[in-house]
């Protein structure tokens, strides 16, 4: 027979969910609010909760840190989401893993570093000379090239593993696309004015306006929605590479020896 004043996990991550409020609210100062990795694991531990999964889910919160906002808007009920999230528990120590994601975005998607933390980094495409040679003969797709910053975040679970949590901001993507449809709008209408102006009946008038521009508007969502899956493909890809400890950079290639004997521009 169970024991009647046993809870249930789910009652259990309440209790101490709403005995963190109350005591927040009671203004307790005998304890900080925030506990540290040692005290969370003891309480975990008391009430069943293994130390391995704790340790996971706090570096997964940590992570989150730099989690991307909650999608939203009319941009993105227009042409689709803006940010593509991919999230994945990997070997490796923080360092290692964060220097070996950069290397293969610099060398394999071409990008550069836009900003760099301790455990967090941001890269941009690069719209050099080089650049655009890179895309157009490189001889692979650069799916992350339409992203206007693409970052990580690695988080260590325990000296063999960490967390690593990949962020593709698609703002520029989703503008460009906006824009498109915007374009065929404005096309559709003139059209439209013009035929209205020339006698033509109503039906017949407003027909540019509704086909040009539902076809715009259609167009730029299915080539936002490719866009989001080419990048979410290319995040899930260097993720199970770096699973699988299977990263190989390619030989520098023709262009990348250019580039490094260019001197940098600051």
């Amino acid at each position: 027979m169970d024991d009647p004043k046993s809870l249930s996990r789910g009652a259990v991550e309440r209790v101490l969910a709403r005995a963190a409020q109350l005591q927040s609210g009671a203004g307790d100062s005998t304890r900080p609010d925030a506990l540290s990795e040692n005290q969370l694991i003891e309480i975990g531990t008391e009430v069943g909760l293994s130390p391995e999964h704790l340790r996971q889910a706090m570096a997964e919160e940590r992570a989150h840190g730099e989690r991307a906002p909650e999608p939203g808007g009319l941009m993105e009920t227009l042409v689709g989401r803006r940010y593509i999230t991919a999230e994945r528990t990997v070997p490796g120590d923080p360092e290692a893993v964060l220097a070996t994601l950069d290397r293969w975005m610099q060398n394999e998607e071409w990008l550069r570093v836009k900003r760099q933390r301790r455990d967090h980094m941001v890269w941009e495409p690069r719209n050099d000379f080089l650049g655009g040679l890179r895309r157009a003969f490189g001889g692979r797709k650069h799916s992350l090239h339409v992203a206007t910053d693409v970052g990580a975040t690695v988080v260590a679970v325990d000296a063999a593993r960490s967390v690593v949590a990949l962020t593709a901001d698609l703002e520029a993507a989703q503008r460009a696309f906006v824009g498109q449809a915007t374009s065929g709008l404005v096309v559709g209408a003139a059209l439209s004015g013009a035929l209205v102006v020339m006698g033509f009946m109503m039906a017949f008038a407003v027909a540019p306006v509704a086909l040009i521009g539902l076809g715009s508007a259609y167009g730029a969502r299915r080539a936002m929605e490719r866009s989001i899956g080419r990048a979410q493909i290319a995040l899930e890809q260097v993720l199970d590479k770096l699973e699988r400890r299977t990263v190989d950079i390619r030989p520098p290639s023709l262009l990348q020896m250019i580039d490094s004997a260019l001197p940098r521009l600051r």
